[in-house]
């Protein structure tokens, strides 16, 4: 069961998209908000809605991929998902759902194949540049699927030396920050 604010986190995005038949936000949550829960749900919504829909969720170390898959089986314990990622010790693809390593699939697009959906943890060590892994994989990736969409997770949507990670010719178009950190102290998820 989500707490009210990653409901109204995972409804944002979706009024998001509504508004915006191109380009990809970044929800911007406090460390501690359950931004886990938030990715479980909403890819759980997203095949249950749209059941031909691919996800690839993206992250760089692989204690948030562990993280990641664990609370998606929480949420949904038969999800169709699999894990690829070298550190784990897995190369699972093909199902609809894959929680994987930026390091272990960036130079196999090929390999992935159709995404309509990545969901990217920790969303501003991609690059504000069009290089790095996460944007060579992406573009590859909306070669295969013009219509791919990115959203991105991260508590600080920023870059040192750049700004916002919405400055173009960054990858995000827009920032959705459902809830303030004030609030989740007011509401006793997080201690002062």
């Amino acid at each position: 069961m989500l707490r009210e604010y990653q409901q109204r986190a995972i409804d944002e995005l979706y009024e998001w998209f509504k508004r915006n038949d191109k380009g990809n936000p970044c929800l911007v949550l406090p460390t501690g908000s359950g931004k886990s829960h938030i990715v479980a749900a909403l890819c759980k919504d997203a095949l249950q809605s749209w059941p031909e829909t691919q996800i690839l969720m993206l992250t760089h170390v692989k204690e948030l991929i562990e993280q990641n898959a664990e609370k998606m089986r929480q949420h949904w314990p038969n999800a169709p998902m699999g894990i690829y990622s070298a550190s784990i010790g897995k190369r699972e693809l093909g199902e609809a759902i894959t929680f994987a390593g930026i390091q272990s699939v960036r130079k196999r697009s090929d390999e992935i194949g159709h995404v309509d959906l990545i969901i990217i943890d920790e969303c501003h060590l991609v690059s504000h540049k069009d290089e790095g892994g996460y944007r060579t994989l992406i573009k590859e990736l909306i070669e295969i699927n013009p219509m791919l969409r990115v959203i991105g997770l991260s508590a600080t949507p920023y870059r040192l030396g750049h700004g916002l990670i919405t400055d173009k010719p960054a990858l995000f178009d827009e920032l959705i920050e459902p809830v303030s950190i004030e609030e989740l102290i007011y509401k006793k998820y997080l201690a002062p």
